[in-house]
């Protein structure tokens, strides 16, 4: 079976703004590279993926699910003739107005681009969020600065005592 990404162009365009975006959206572009690479391959999900999957389904568009990534990101794909096909990337609200936007959507899997299964092309090391491996870190186990992860702006608003002006 296979992984496709339906709108290459759009969907790289995105990963691209989320990575420079940092924080939460760095994480949840990583986190869902890694899906779309575990599933290139597979022929079904397997339960600790199932896990990752959004508590509702999505009606509007046939056969779709959404995985919820860190930081209340979704990727949403479709099962279609027994692949994986990845429509959409981005935040809670992006997701609603593309499923709204998109109700009803049968992809042209011909003209997406087919992901290689890691078994047959090595990705260079990353880091793995996907908890393979019993004992393995994932998204909410980071043991990391918030910094690295939060921008200042976010910071702020979870911690506003603390990072308040003192005069």
């Amino acid at each position: 079976m296979a992984a496709i990404i339906h709108d290459p162009v759009k969907f790289h365009k995105k990963m691209e703004k989320m990575e420079r975006a940092g924080g939460m959206a760095d994480l949840a572009t990583r986190q869902a590279w890694r899906l779309i690479r575990d599933l290139a391959g597979e022929e079904s999900l397997s339960p600790k993926l199932r896990s990752l999957l959004t508590l509702n389904g999505e009606a509007r568009i046939k056969n779709c699910y959404k995985f919820d990534l860190c930081g209340a990101h979704r990727l949403v794909y479709v099962w279609q003739d027994g692949c994986f096909v990845f429509l959409f990337l981005g935040s809670h609200d992006e997701t609603v107005m593309w499923i709204r936007n998109n109700m009803g959507i049968v992809p042209d899997i011909a003209r997406g681009e087919v992901v290689p299964s890691l078994r047959q092309a090595p990705e260079p090391q990353q880091e793995d969020f996907s908890q393979e491996e019993e004992g393995q870190a994932g998204i909410h186990d980071l043991d990391v600065p918030l910094d690295e992860v939060l921008d200042q702006k976010t910071l702020r608003e979870i911690f506003p005592g603390i990072c308040g002006h003192h005069g």
